[in-house]
């Protein structure tokens, strides 16, 4: 199955994709490459182990390591990956916890997205003081110990890939992680309840991460069926949790009313908000995004009757290219038929 799988990817992009992507005929949503014109999906994007070395260095890193690089081949080889990672404007998105496709991060790449997270929770403890007083899971303490356990998950997830793992603890994982997104989740909602809107967006970030290894887990057990409803469930939850993270909303519950409206002071003041917010919205947005585009690739991966556990291992084993990508049908774009 494995064989046939590594016939049906392309470890090269298609350079007419990278060119339509980069004149803005394509765009990118996640794991998907689709016409801005027709809405028409033309392909599905998989990040491999080889992506993961490229962000586990940082944004900064990635040109720098092409120049260090120690031999020429390599060079070349990192040079390449760099280009089309860049190219198709994935970097940044990746490296802010959301996965291009289903998520194959090792450990140290894991460990920096879980850290970020915790970064966001950190800064908005205070703020949560008096809303913990009443919801027992926003005590500090508890919320600690989850980021524990979901750093342990991101572990085991790596140790359970060993030659004498077993299908059992692939479940174990699955079970585990669903109850820690639904614990995010949960912390989420109650923050959005308490209309603390932006207090809710590092435990969005959180469920993301964890209900993603709850995804990988079900594939990398075999249940592909499960892992699809998990991914459909997953995407549903994160547009659910990101609708009070709207622009104008934001932006306008915190209008300046101590002025009057449309005055020249008044709209810098707005303006000043609206570019304080974006980064959040554009966050928000994104991650919903991919989400939907995951639980599109494993449908797409069901279509094509292609494991959900071959389509792990093989983006695991490609040591080269930072992106596999996987053709919808056939196309009369060059190079782009499977």
């Amino acid at each position: 199955m494995i064989g046939s799988l590594t016939n049906t990817l392309l470890r090269k992009i298609p350079g007419q994709l990278l060119v339509g992507v980069a004149s803005g005929e394509y765009r990118v949503s996640g794991s998907i490459i689709q016409s801005v014109t027709s809405g028409r999906i033309v392909g599905h994007l998989q990040e491999t182990s080889a992506f993961s070395s490229l962000l586990s260095s940082g944004p900064m890193a990635l040109p720098q390591m092409a120049l260090e690089a120690v031999s020429v081949v390599q060079n070349e080889q990192i040079k390449a990956a760099v280009a089309v990672v860049q190219a198709l404007q994935v970097a940044n998105l990746a490296l802010s916890g959301i996965s291009i496709g289903v998520s194959i991060a090792g450990t140290a790449l894991l460990a920096r997205r879980i850290a970020r997270v915790e970064q966001k929770v950190d800064t908005i403890l205070p703020g949560l003081a008096a809303v913990a007083r009443g919801i027992e899971g926003l005590r500090a303490e508890r919320i600690a110990d989850d980021f524990t356990r979901l750093r342990t998950l991101a572990d085991q997830v790596e140790e359970a890939w060993l030659p004498s793992a077993t299908h059992a603890e692939w479940t174990a994982i699955a079970r585990d992680s669903h109850f820690l997104a639904d614990s995010f989740e949960r912390r989420a909602r109650e923050l959005n309840d308490a209309r603390d809107r932006l207090a809710n967006e590092p435990f969005i970030d959180a469920y993301a991460l964890a209900s993603g290894l709850r995804v990988t887990a079900r594939l990398a057990a075999g249940q592909d069926d499960m892992a699809r409803q998990a991914a459909t469930a997953r995407t549903y939850s994160l547009v659910a949790l990101g609708e009070p993270i709207r622009l104008g909303r934001l932006v306008l519950a915190g209008a300046p009313d101590d002025e009057i409206a449309a005055t020249p002071r008044w709209q810098e003041r707005l303006d000043h908000r609206i570019q304080d917010f974006l980064p959040i919205v554009t966050s928000a947005r994104e991650r919903e995004l991919a989400a939907a585009a995951s639980a599109e690739t494993l449908d797409e991966l069901a279509r094509q009757e292609i494991s959900g556990r071959d389509w792990l291992e093989v983006s695991r084993s490609e040591t080269n290219s930072p992106l596999l990508f996987l053709p919808v049908g056939r196309f009369d774009i060059q190079g782009c038929a499977p």
